[in-house]
């Protein structure tokens, strides 16, 4: 196929009005489409299907710097593990969209030019071990309540999100030192007591830090 994606990237979040499709070779996912000559220069890959399962060093993007933005199609339910481990051209944000129920071990771990949002998508039910260490991801992060499994080091030196807003158990954080080294403060819990939680300055989860009420829930001041 000669089709080509038309889009644009602005500040590092993709933009994109999907007019044709050309589809390559080696992606993730079941079908990986390619876009180039945005007006920054970058490579956006868009993603079909599932990611499967790899090991360090083995997943397609690892130590690739070429490649810069990602969006993941709806199509996918399962990112699996070290999907993009140390994918390290990855800039911006990241969407996991409602779709996605799994999100492998290391699957982000060390992507660390990801220092926009993360969105977690409404559907996970479980964030694997070291799934998003090493990442520099800004801004609050909302774990949604269909998470009932976060795994050792989810999130270890997770280097600038701050605050977290969750609505999931404490029972959900099975992992030990899933926030050692996260540079975050203070997690906004929507129902500290109802779901397990003990109000104030604590440690949790190998962070020192406080959990709060969210009493504008499911506002983020």
């Amino acid at each position: 196929m000669s089709q080509l994606f038309r889009g644009d990237i602005t500040n590092s979040v993709a933009e994109l009005t999907l007019l044709d499709e050309e589809v390559i070779g080696g992606g993730a996912g079941t079908l990986s489409y390619g876009l180039g000559g945005t007006n920054n220069g970058e490579i956006l890959t868009v993603s079909k299907g599932d990611f499967p399962d790899y090991s360090a060093g083995s997943n397609p993007y690892y130590n690739d710097t070429n490649f810069r933005g990602l969006v993941i199609g709806t199509s996918c339910t399962t990112i699996g593990s070290y999907a993009f481990y140390y994918c390290n051209g990855l800039t911006g944000s990241l969407v996991i969209p409602d779709s996605v129920t799994t999100i492998g071990d290391y699957a982000f771990n060390a992507c660390i030019n990801l220092t926009g949002s993360l969105t977690i998508g409404n559907s996970v039910t479980s964030i694997g071990a070291y799934a998003f260490a090493d990442t520099s991801f800004g801004g609050a992060i909302v774990i949604p309540d269909s998470v009932t499994s976060i795994g050792s080091y989810a999130f270890y030196y997770c280097n600038i999100f701050s605050p977290l807003y969750v609505n999931t158990p404490a029972s959900s954080w099975v992992g030990s030192n899933a926030l050692t080294g996260a540079s975050l403060t203070t997690i906004y819990v929507n129902g500290v007591t109802a779901l397990g939680y003990t109000a104030g300055a604590q440690t949790f989860q190998g962070k020192s830090l406080t959990i709060a009420e969210w009493t504008n829930y499911p506002n983020i001041p």
